[in-house]
């Protein structure tokens, strides 16, 4: 079987070689005979060398590594912190209205309806002040008939002034003060007397400067003075007896006075203030016996500055 197959093929390879030699074939060109006219031709350039092909370096040695030698494990790669998340996006308000224009042309704005906010440290808007006040008074001029005298007294007031206006207040001025002591000694007589004025005087005060915390005033003062006395001593009732001691007290009618200064007020709070005050006043007093107990002082001037705390009521809150 396997004979056959084989005489087959070749059976088929011999009758495709006779089909091929069978086929015509085309006749080649004849070559063209070279003329004698052309150009003779250029030389050529020499050939380049040919460069050698380049070698590559020998790679180092590799060292070993000692199979000991642990192997170093790769740090870790640094953390990346998280991206931060974007922002988003503004929303938009509806556009706002148009605001509506006057007879010439310009915006009319809308009238606020936010009330402005009241300062932290507000004072009475309509003030009644309530001050006490005490201080030292001093008497320049000296009574006559007495061998030792002393001119300095203590001073105890008390004041109620109505704000008229942001610049002007009037008010009343109460006061009682001590106008010193005289002391005289004859023989078995002897006298000592305390002199006091008891006054109520009208006042009025000009406010030149006026902030929340500092006041500034000048003050004037109009009333009446009442003259005491406080008589002690001994009396000499001759040769055969001995000298009698007696006491009196007595007051003079009232007196004209009339008085002014100068003050500053710092306020401790909104309602609560510190006055301080230098005035003088001249008082118009007797200098006769008062009711058979002691002699006047007579016409005297006196000074006196005292420091005083007042309140103030609001009377228009």
């Amino acid at each position: 079987m396997r004979l056959s197959r084989l005489g087959l093929v070749l059976l088929l390879l011999s009758s495709a070689r006779g089909a091929l030699a069978q086929a015509p074939v085309p006749p080649a060109a004849e070559p063209a005979a070279p003329s004698d006219d052309r150009a003779p031709a250029a030389p050529e350039p020499p050939a380049a060398p040919v460069a050698p092909p380049a070698v590559d370096p020998p790679a180092p040695p590799v060292a070993e590594q000692p199979a000991s030698a642990p192997v170093a494990e790769p740090a870790p790669p640094p953390a990346r912190e998280p991206a931060p998340a974007p922002e988003p996006a503004p929303t938009r308000g509806p556009a706002p209205a148009a605001l509506p224009l006057d007879a010439a042309g310009t915006v009319a704005m809308p009238p606020s309806t936010t009330e402005p906010a009241s300062p932290t440290w507000q004072r009475a808007h309509s003030a009644l002040t309530l001050e006490g006040r005490l201080g030292f008074l001093v008497r320049p001029d000296s009574g006559a008939g007495f061998d030792h005298e002393s001119n300095v007294g203590a001073e105890l007031g008390l004041s109620l002034y109505m704000e008229l206006k942001h610049e002007l207040a009037m008010g009343l001025d109460i006061e009682r003060a001590s106008l010193g002591r005289g002391t005289a000694i004859h023989g078995l007589d002897s006298v000592s007397t305390d002199y006091t004025v008891s006054s109520a005087m009208l006042g009025l005060r000009a406010y030149p400067k006026r902030t929340e915390l500092f006041d500034v005033f000048v003050g004037l003062q109009v009333g009446v003075g009442i003259q005491g006395v406080s008589t002690a001593g001994t009396a000499n009732n001759g040769a055969l007896l001995p000298a009698s001691s007696y006491t009196c007290g007595a007051s003079d009618a009232p007196a004209f006075q009339i008085g002014g200064g100068v003050g500053a007020r710092l306020m401790l709070s909104p309602l609560w203030g510190l006055t301080a005050r230098l005035n003088g006043t001249g008082r118009r007093l007797t200098g006769e016996l008062v009711e058979n107990c002691a002699q006047g002082l007579g016409t005297t001037t006196t000074v006196s500055a005292g420091l005083g705390l007042g309140y103030d009521f609001d009377l228009d809150p």
